[in-house]
Parts: C-alpha cells; sequence; structure tokens
C-alpha cells in the first residue's frame, strides 16, 4: 500500500506501534503535542540534529531501509560521542512522496528503533509531512552530560597528540563504489560497510575521555576539514604524518586498482563518522592503547598540535611540510 493511501493518521499509529510511547525520564512522549524529558540533577543538555536528503546522501537502491533508518540515527549519536554526552532521546521527522509505499517507512523506522534500542536512546516525537521531491530524513538526538564536561573542540593546546579511531577515507570509497556501480561492491566489502552502516563511536568517546581527551571531533567532513574545526576553536596549528594515516587495505587496494586518489579520500572524504581527539602527548600512546583494549577500535596517534603561527601542516612520506588541503566535504559546493 502506497503512503498516501494508507493516511497520516493510520501511519502515525503504524509508527507509534514501533517507538515505545515512553521510557524512564519521558513521561510524556509520542502522541502528545511535545514530548517533557526530565532532566538529570547535575547534568547538560546535549543535542544535535542532521539531515539525509535523498538524492544527496543516499539513493534507496544503495541499502535497505533498514539500514538507512539505522544510519539516520547514527550520524546523530556521532555527534553526541564527540561531546562526550550519553544519548538519552530522538525525534525523528519524515518527508516523501505520497507514492511512496508504506511498507518502506515502517521498515526504516524499525531500523531507527534498533538503534535506538540498542544504544538506550527513547524515540520521543517528531513529524510527518509530503515532499514531492523525494525521501527527507531529519532527526534530532539529545543526551546528558555533567555540568561543566562537554568534550568541545576548543579544549586542546600546543603539545597535544592528535589521535583517531578506526580508518578513514573507507566511507568515501563505499560512496564511490557505489555511484560508479559495476558490481564492484562485494569486492570491497568493509568500504560499503563503512558508507552505510557506520558505527557511532559511544564507547570509544567514552574510553577517550577516561584517559583523558582534551578536545574532540567525529569525521563527518573529513581529517582536513575537521582537524581544522579544532586547531581553530583551540588557537593552535598542526601536524599530521601521513605515514600515520591509518588506512584499511581495502580502500588501498580499490584506489591502485580505479586511480583512485588516496591522499584526497583518506584526508577529505567525508562520512566515516570515526573520532578525532586530542590528549597530552605523554598520555597519547597509553590511551591509545587502552581505548583499543576497552572497546576493540584501533586508536592512531597521526600527529600533534603546535603553535598557531606554524600553520596546519601535513608531513609527507619524503619527510617534506606542506600545508594540509584545506577542503574537506563541503554540501554547498558542485563538483
Amino acid at each position: 500500500m502506497l503512503a498516501g493511501e494508507l493516511g497520516e493518521e493510520a501511519l502515525l499509529k503504524e509508527l507509534r506501534g514501533i517507538f515505545a510511547p515512553t521510557s524512564p525520564g519521558t513521561p510524556v512522549a509520542i502522541g502528545d503535542d511535545a514530548a517533557v524529558i526530565d532532566n538529570p540533577a547535575g547534568f547538560q543538555g546535549v543535542w544535535t540534529t542532521d539531515l539525509l536528503l535523498e538524492g544527496v546522501h543516499f539513493q534507496k537502491d544503495w541499502q535497505t531501509p533498514r539500514e538507512l533508518g539505522k544510519k539516520s540515527l547514527a550520524v546523530n549519536l556521532s555527534d553526541l560521542a564527540a561531546m562526550g554526552a550519553e544519548p538519552g532521546w530522538a525525534l525523528l521527522s519524515l518527508a516523501f512522496p505520497p507514492e511512496t509505499e508504506a511498507e518502506y517507512i515502517l521498515e526504516l523506522c524499525r531500523g531507527l528503533a534498533e538503534q535506538a534500542a540498542a544504544h538506550g536512546v527513547a524515540v520521543v516525537g517528531g513529524d510527518t509531512t509530503s515532499n514531492p521531491w523525494g525521501l527527507v530524513i531529519s532527526v534530532a538526538a539529545g543526551g546528558a552530560v555533567p555540568a561543566g564536561a562537554a568534550l568541545t573542540r576548543s579544549g586542546a593546546a600546543p603539545g597535544d597528540a592528535i589521535l583517531v579511531t578506526g580508518f578513514v577515507g573507507s566511507a568515501a570509497g563505499g560512496l564511490r563504489l557505489l555511484r560508479e556501480g559495476g558490481g564492484e561492491t562485494c569486492a570491497y566489502p568493509v568500504l560499503v560497510e563503512a558508507f552505510i552502516r557506520p558505527a557511532a563511536r559511544l564507547a570509544a568517546a567514552a574510553a577517550a575521555r577516561q584517559a583523558g581527551a582534551s578536545a574532540m571531533t567525529d569525521i563527518s567532513d573529513g581529517i582536513a576539514s575537521d582537524l581544522r574545526h579544532i586547531c581553530e576553536e583551540s588557537a593552535c596549528g598542526a601536524r599530521v604524518v601521513w605515514n600515520n594515516i591509518p588506512i584499511h587495505d581495502q580502500l588501498a587496494a580499490a584506489a591502485d586498482r580505479y586511480s583512485w586518489p588516496l591522499a584526497d579520500m583518506a584526508l577529505a572524504g567525508g562520512e566515516d563518522y570515526e573520532l578525532l581527539f586530542t590528549v597530552p602527548a605523554e598520555k597519547a600512546a597509553g590511551a591509545a592503547k587502552a581505548i583499543t583494549a576497552e572497546t576493540g577500535v584501533p586508536v592512531t596517534v597521526i600527529g600533534d598540535l603546535v603553535a598557531a603561527d606554524r600553520g596546519i601542516l601535513l608531513l609527507g612520506p619524503d619527510g617534506s611540510l606542506r600545508p594540509l588541503p584545506v577542503r574537506g566535504f563541503d554540501h554547498f559546493r558542485h563538483e
């Protein structure tokens, strides 16, 4: 049945059956004009929001609707992780053509509900509307952090080491495979997985905080862009060592096979949703080891912060220093 045939009221009743009506800390949730959330004493609220647009961030044939629902929440949870927050609540708004299959929307919501349950998140409300131009998914997610303890981009200082979780550029490789088609996605499953099913590094973020992280962000737009945010907010420069950048073997192999610009993908590819963070240099090796041991997520030291007047530099494989490319993913740049 098409969503337009089912109608808004019937669709909303189906959605209420997917999402729990209330949960601890949310005495009034789905079904009223607005949600009511209890604020824990001694904590501050942390909120974020993201949009996913059909034709811009995804195509329907790239993944199942359930996978798309999971990713829709994961990208928000990644922002909360980067702030050191414990996630708690989410709002979901959807706009889609009336001729969309109702089951597609319900499956998307089931996927989001599964992701929410896996991380203790209550979906407390949202909105639906018609949009003839395609599917639009808007998620707002909130959490809590002890008062004054949010990890921001402004807490770093010269001498801090720069660390990153996981591998970078993989999602850019997965997106490129999906866009270019040719049946090659199955040859590089790690890359496709990185784009379609990104992991929110909540456990790694908590472990990084415990290990003394001074500043943190997630890699949504690429190292080149997201590290620059930390440097600007913390009034620092940086030196990134190319030979230390963690690149998955499948990305290196695909880049070699298709003549992809590996450095651009690793440094400026977006949607990895890994964590980029800093710790005092003397704690770096221990922090990387501890986080990996606790969470199973590899952590790599990729450089250090320097005085702002030294700029943001890349140490190449030949030992030369050059400016780190400025560009990361830019939603308003068309190529």
